[in-house]
């Protein structure tokens, strides 16, 4: 082993600028610039040029086919791929066009290392952020990781080792995010959630049956048909740029186009509406429009009798619908405890089982002509309304229940809340129920009444039919590729003991007391795959100094040297995802890519597929090392090679000859068939037996969580505790210049956006002796950050705003990071990033 220095190791701020500037002017001569290195005509060509198709891999979900150019073996441009089966899908960003800068960073990890002075047995956890490192060979590496996580398996079991993995590198169905996961179940280790953007989907998916996986919408190619969209909590222009001209296409054919969002954000710039709305409340906003809709009778009766539960009876005593098979000896139907918990891979299986009529014919609805009870596929005209009793049980239809639940949440009531008008609100029922067929383009809204923002969401598609068809749609992605097969390299080993997730809000709790669910649960390393838990997650001090101090290990693979880098015990370098074959197959685009490798690996960074692959020859599990001695070819074969893509054309060898395969219509209809995998098969408005997302062995309120119910955010509430000291409310914008905490280092991104801010109203700055361009600093109870302010009237009075993604080494002093909240919802255990509050003053220290 040989001692190694990392240069951006403690980085400060003027380092970082200093660098990252450097690397910019040094762009051409590293190869890393981008057009202006390309090859223009015959005479600047050369034999060592040539081009390679692949895919941009980063978790905005685009999926862009781009075209690499390589000249003497190395990356020098980039562009968006022309040959695509639909051309509407062609599109590229500035993030893409920095591919080149990302992958010749000077922040690349190159070679192995370890921290020096950790070892297995003294880790010296007080040495992280400030130890120097030692260059490690890969066979030391890859020993010294088997070693540990044998020791630990040996001796504290098999799930004291946590495997943490995220979308930092290629999301993909072979490679990256899918590797990471079939490598923890491969061994049993213990899977953490990242908690990261599911607490919508719950809500969406307890009404849809689609549990809390991304499996909700329309191809984008839909919004072109619709006739109103609302942009809820989102700002697509930068966060999904790949997919907003759709949205533009719908105006231009003359829909209304909707921006809901407390900030003037550059989708409110081009939208036909803007809807300012206070900050966290917008779940009150969806149920006033449920209120509204339901008053002036603009629901679609026929489509809620047909395809949702309005005319299932709901028993009195338990909550439950009433089933024939309730009679029989056995009572009552016990329903799953924890019906959505899993991992968001099996909830994925879980969203595609639709049940038959059969199956769900046991049913019981109130016939309107017999004035009798009967079997939901044998009533031709079941009550809507009313309360009835059978066989001694007394019921009342969902739909009386929901239309009474709903009765208070009028447009007055909403706009005390949200400070939108009653009239705006009024208006905005009737586009959505009326104006259609409507789709609701929604964000993440990282409250901690996220849920009930998603299970709004739901239930107005429920109550209009604005779902499952042409231009009509809600919530996030499309569903899972039809004709692909992933379980093989997501579950090597099967289903048969996986264990749930430990979600990664909770693990403060499991280490301060060392039990999960009562039992003893001793956590001795954390493996980072792809995620960047320092950099990413919330209250980052807390992370820095009381959590990862606690775990004895920690290593991670990364293409960069992230946050979580500094504070590992060892680093293993990850190779960029144009450096290997991988094949990309998210539901966000209606093609399967084959992602080709650009160019060889720097240094001696390697794809996370031979990583483990090397740890798992060294260590004592025979069913592993089977599974790992396949080939990367036979893997990609065991996802590609089906009998469901046979008959349509999709293999792997027809996909490495075209690149990109069509596997469903470009504007393709999620739900079309009208059937839902619930009990029911319905739309369930009403929600039976409401579960935790994660099953944690803590109760929630099942009574709360039937139906829409609003609730405050945690802390982001002008009546809250901490309002009168931190009055401002603060949010993290995803820019066009990062992708989480990814681009940080990217020349070309940083000489349009070279240092965070805080974007503030002049109206807030004044009293507090702001002027523009000041330093100041943002502080709350959890930490503090110091950077330049930008006024901005687009900005809400009473409210800041960070750019997301920004590098701790970027600030003065702190991070955004530091200020935002990790508390812990039991229902959907979603990281509330926004639900923060903080003061901001001028900082008077020293800028260095």
């Amino acid at each position: 082993m040989s001692e190694l220095n990392v240069p951006v190791k403690g980085i400060s701020r003027r380092s970082f600028l200093k660098t990252t500037a450097a690397v910019a002017g040094a762009a051409a001569v590293s190869g890393a610039t981008m057009t202006a290195l390309a090859a223009t005509d015959e005479e600047t060509a050369t034999d060592d040029e040539h081009e390679v198709v692949c895919v941009c891999g980063c978790n905005c979900q685009g999926n862009c086919s781009m075209v690499a150019t390589v000249r003497e073996g190395k990356m020098v441009n980039i562009r968006s791929n022309e040959n695509l089966p639909y051309p509407a899908y062609e599109r590229i960003c500035m993030r893409g066009f920095s591919h080149a800068n990302r992958m010749y960073d000077f922040n690349r990890v190159l070679y192995p290392m370890k921290r020096k002075t950790w070892s297995l047995e003294e880790p010296h956890v007080e040495n992280r952020g400030s130890d120097e490192w030692e260059r490690l060979s890969w066979d030391e590496a890859t020993q010294l990781v088997a070693d540990t996580l044998t020791y630990n398996t040996e001796n504290y079991g098999v799930r004291s080792n946590c495997v943490l993995v995220s979308a930092g590198n290629s999301f993909a169905a072979y490679g990256g995010l899918i590797a990471g996961l079939g490598f923890a179940n491969a061994f049993g280790f213990q899977g953490l959630d990242v908690c990261l953007d599911y607490g919508d989907l719950v809500g969406i998916g307890e009404v849809t049956g689609s549990g809390w996986d991304f499996n909700q919408r329309n191809m984008a190619g839909d919004y072109r048909f619709a006739k109103t969209i609302l942009v809820w909590d989102t700002n697509p222009p930068n966060s999904q740029p790949h997919s907003w001209h759709f949205c533009m296409e719908a105006k231009d054919a003359g829909a209304n186009l909707v921006v809901i969002d407390p900030t003037y954000t550059i989708a409110a710039q081009q939208a036909t509406k803007w809807v300012p709305i206070k900050p966290g409340t917008d779940p009150a906003l969806g149920m006033a429009m449920l209120n509204v809709i339901i008053d002036n009778e603009w629901y679609d009766l026929d489509f809620m009798r047909d395809k949702t539960c309005a005319p299932l009876l709901v028993r009195e005593d338990n909550g439950h619908f009433l089933r024939a098979t309730d009679f029989g000896e056995e009572g009552p139907a016990q329903l799953p405890e924890y019906p959505f918990f899993g991992t968001l891979l099996l909830q994925g299986v879980k969203a595609g089982k639709v049940p038959t009529l059969e199956e769900s014919a046991h049913y019981v609805v109130w016939d309107a002509d017999k004035d009798a009870w009967g079997l939901i596929n044998e009533v031709a005209n079941p009550a809507m309304e009313g309360s009835f009793e059978v066989e001694g049980v007394k019921v009342t239809t969902a739909w009386s229940l929901f239309k009474e639940h709903m009765a208070d949440c009028t447009p007055e009531w909403a706009a005390d809340i949200t400070e939108v008008p009653a009239d705006t609100i009024v208006e905005l029922a009737r586009m959505y129920a009326q104006d259609a067929p409507s789709t609701i383009y929604a964000g993440y809204h990282l409250y901690d009444n996220c849920e009930e923002m998603g299970m709004t969401w739901a239930c107005l598609a429920a109550l209009t039919g604005n779902i499952g068809k042409r231009g009509a749609s809600i919530g996030h992605l499309g569903k899972s590729k039809p004709t692909i097969n992933m379980a093989g390299l997501a579950f090597p080993a099967g289903l048969k003991g996986l264990n749930d997730e430990l979600p990664w809000l909770h693990l403060p709790e499991v280490l301060e007391t060392g039990k999960l669910k009562g039992e003893d649960f001793p956590v001795r390393l954390l493996y980072n795959i792809g995620a960047n838990p320092v950099g990413s997650y919330a209250a980052q001090r807390k992370t820095i100094e009381e959590v990862l101090p606690k775990i004895p290990c920690i290593v991670t693979n990364d293409m960069e040297f992230s946050e979580t880098c500094e504070y590992s015990d060892i680093v293993l370098p990850c190779a960029h995802y144009f450096e290997y074959d991988w094949i990309q197959a998210s539901s966000h685009t209606p093609f399967l890519y084959m992602a080709n490798k650009v160019a060889d690996p720097i240094g001696e960074a390697k794809e996370d597929v031979e990583i483990f692959r090397a740890i798992a020859e060294r260590m004592d599990n025979e069913a592993a090392k089977a599974f790992y001695a396949k080939s990367n070819e036979e893997m990609m074969r065991m996802v590609v090679d089906t009998e469901k893509g046979e008959p349509v054309g999709i293999n792997l060898d027809n996909l490495k000859e075209k690149g990109v395969l069509a596997d469903r219509d470009e504007n393709w209809i999620h739900w079309e068939e009208q059937r839902w995998p619930t009990g029911s098969g319905r739309l369930e408005f009403y929600v039976e037996n409401p579960g935790a997302r994660i099953n944690i062995g803590k109760p929630i309120d099942k009574d709360f969580y039937h139906m829409p119910t609003y609730h405050t955010p945690f802390e982001a509430y002008d009546e809250s505790e901490q309002h009168e000291k931190y009055p401002l409310y603060h949010y993290c914008e995803r820019t066009r210049w990062h992708l989480h905490t990814q681009y940080n280092h990217a020349p070309v991104l940083r000489e349009l956006d070279p240092e965070p801010y805080l974007r503030m109203n002049p109206v807030d700055a004044e009293p507090r002796g702001i002027v523009e361009g000041d330093y100041v600093e943002a502080y709350n109870d959890r930490g503090h950050c110091v950077c330049k302010v930008k006024f901005d009237m687009g900005v809400r009075p009473g409210m800041v705003s960070s750019p997301k993604g920004w590098h701790r080494g970027a600030y003065v002093s702190g991070s955004y990071q530091e200020l935002t909240n990790d508390h812990l919802n039991l229902l959907h255990m979603n990281t509330s990033f926004d639900d923060t509050l903080v003061e901001v003053r001028k900082y008077e220290g020293e800028v260095k």
